[in-house]
């Protein structure tokens, strides 16, 4: 397996470790190496791929993905860790399919309409059928669930609550007729969610780093809750052997501009982390103020929706060069 590969189809091996990680652990709790190295052992990594210890290894980008995966079962309630740092499952492996199978139920439910709980909830004890209503955990029934799993979904910001009524979250509405090329990879990228746009973003920048002729040592996307403000890291060198550590983050948003407290709280970051270069990467555009602020940042640089498209014309990443014509590669979205 290749480091392209892996990032091409991240999503992919971020679900197949979500679904190892309950198998790893039903026996009991593991410190979180022993955990790692346990999913690394059910990878489809070769037995080459495992021997090559480098920082821009794939086994090195194969762990970073295992690590994401863990942090968002931790930020869901599907992992706890106690004290001494062993990771054990909150939930049984079955609860944690339901959960995620009603979950898409519900989205798929206010994509139509806005609807009240009771509303949902309704709907989902019909869809699912009395006889699928038992409980899972003893005592969590699939009306407690949606309750709790409808509560999960606005803060996470995939629904918006109003005068009792639930919809879709502005940030996931898709348009379904884009004007234009530009706008409907924009719609794609705020439809894929936080964390394929971080990958994207950390793909895109490994292909233009390398189009433009400089190496790149070391590409690794953070992600996560506690991420620190930092959504991916990658090491460049020109011919001449200088090198930059470049801090990047990336922010989807859709009908919003990137506010100046966003970016300040960037460039707090930034600095923590001791970064040479930053990159401040978004699908919309830079609030004025926050434009006003890049003439004084000599070492960070925004790249806005438009760029982004620019950018990934230039590398054909997710749009791709047909007979003249630039297209959407959907391939890239939706395989």
């Amino acid at each position: 397996m290749t480091a392209e590969e892996l990032k091409r189809d991240y999503k992919l091996y971020l679900n197949k470790i979500k679904s190892d990680i309950p198998e790893v652990l039903k026996d009991g709790r593991l410190k979180r190496g022993v955990l790692i190295e346990r999913l690394v052992e059910r990878s489809p990594l070769s037995d080459v791929d495992k021997l090559d210890l480098s920082a821009s290894a794939v086994l090195a980008q194969y762990k970073s993905i295992i690590g994401t995966a863990i942090k968002r079962m931790e930020q869901y309630g599907d992992l706890e860790v106690n004290e001494y740092g062993e990771i054990a499952l909150k939930k049984k492996p079955q609860v944690i399919a339901r959960e995620a199978e009603i979950s898409r139920y519900i989205i798929e439910q206010v994509k139509e309409s806005a609807l009240t709980l009771r509303e949902i909830t309704d709907r989902a004890l019909d869809y699912f059928g009395a006889s699928k209503t038992l409980t899972l955990d003893d005592d969590v029934s699939i009306e407690i669930m949606v309750r709790h799993l409808t509560s999960d979904l606005v803060r996470r910001k995939k629904l918006s609550y109003s005068y009792g009524k639930y919809t879709l979250s502005p940030e996931t509405i898709v348009i379904k007729k884009p004007k234009s090329l530009f706008e409907e990879f924009i719609i794609l990228l705020n439809s894929k969610g936080g964390e394929f746009f971080e990958n994207y973003s950390a793909i895109l920048l490994d292909k233009y780093y390398r189009s433009i002729g400089m190496r790149v040592g070391y590409c690794n996307v953070i992600g996560g809750s506690d991420d620190g403000g930092i959504d991916v890291i990658l090491t460049v060198s020109d011919q001449l052997g200088f090198e930059d550590k470049i801090l990047v983050q990336c922010k989807q948003k859709s009908g919003t501009n990137v506010t100046l407290k966003e970016l300040k709280e960037f460039v707090g970051a930034f600095y923590v982390d001791k970064g040479t270069r930053g990159i401040y990467m978004t699908t919309a555009r830079f609030h004025k103020e926050a434009s006003l602020l890049f003439n004084d940042l000599h070492n960070i640089i925004p790249i806005d929706g438009a760029k982004l498209f620019d950018i990934a014309k230039k590398c054909q990443c997710g749009v791709k060069l047909e007979n003249g014509e630039y297209k959407i590669d959907r391939e890239f979205f939706f395989a």
